[in-house]
C-alpha cells in the first residue's frame, strides 16, 4: 500500500441513509460509503490483473495459488465485523482513521479494486489495538476476511496506514461521539479513550 492508493470523493449526506437503518445497520452503510468515496478504483480484481496479457504469470497461472476472489464490499464489512464481534465505539474510530487519511491523501491518488478491503482492515485492526490491550490477533483477521489477505499483507496494511496517518491514533471521548453524532448514531454516554 502506497501513498497513491486514494482518492477523496464527497462528503456524505446523511439525509441519503434512509430513515430505516438505525445504529449499527447505520454505522456499516457509513463505513461503506466512507471507504467507496474515499477512492478512485480500477474495475478489475487484483487476480484478473494478473491473469490478463502474457508473461510467466498467466501461462502458469493455472498452477499458481490464487486467493478468493473478493465479495462486495458491504458484504465484506458485514462479515467480518459480525464474525469479530466489533464494538461500535471501535468502527467509529476506524471510520475517523479513515477520515483523517482522506486528509493526507493527494487528490490524484489511485488503488486498486482491493484498496478500500485493505484500508478498512487496516483501520479497524488499529482501531481496534487503540480500544483493547487484548485487540484481535492478524490470523483471526485473516479468517474473519475469508483468507482474501495472508498475515503478512495485513500487517504490511497496518504499517502502512500508521505511516500515512503519521502514527497519530488518538481519538479523544468527544471526538468519537461528536463523529457519531453526525452519523446519527448515539454512543454511550460513558465512553472514554483509553489511558
Amino acid at each position: 500500500m502506497s501513498t497513491a492508493i486514494a482518492t477523496p470523493g464527497p462528503r456524505m449526506d446523511l439525509g441519503s441513509v434512509p430513515p430505516s437503518v438505525s445504529g449499527e445497520s447505520r454505522l456499516l452503510y457509513t463505513t461503506v460509503w466512507s471507504l467507496k468515496s474515499l477512492m478512485r478504483t480500477s474495475d478489475r480484481q487484483p487476480q484478473q490483473l494478473c491473469q490478463t496479457g502474457g508473461g510467466m504469470r498467466s501461462n502458469f497461472a493455472h498452477i499458481i495459488h490464487q486467493p478468493p476472489l473478493l465479495p462486495s464490499i458491504e458484504a465484506f464489512i458485514g462479515s467480518v465485523t459480525a464474525s469479530l464481534k466489533i464494538k461500535m465505539v471501535v468502527l467509529v474510530t476506524a471510520l475517523i482513521y479513515v477520515e483523517r487519511l482522506r486528509k493526507h491523501l493527494p487528490k490524484t491518488a489511485t488503488g486498486s479494486m482491493d484498496t478500500p478491503y485493505r484500508i478498512f482492515l487496516a483501520s479497524l485492526l488499529l482501531a481496534d489495538k487503540f480500544w483493547s490491550d487484548h485487540s484481535v490477533q492478524i490470523k483471526y483477521l485473516v479468517a474473519a476476511a475469508g483468507g482474501v489477505f495472508s498475515m503478512r499483507e495485513i500487517a504490511a496494511m497496518e504499517r502502512a496506514l500508521l505511516k500515512l496517518l503519521k502514527f497519530n491514533l488518538y481519538v479523544s471521548a468527544d471526538e468519537i461521539r461528536t463523529h457519531a453524532l453526525k452519523l446519527g448514531i448515539c454512543i454511550d454516554e460513558n465512553v472514554a479513550a483509553p489511558a
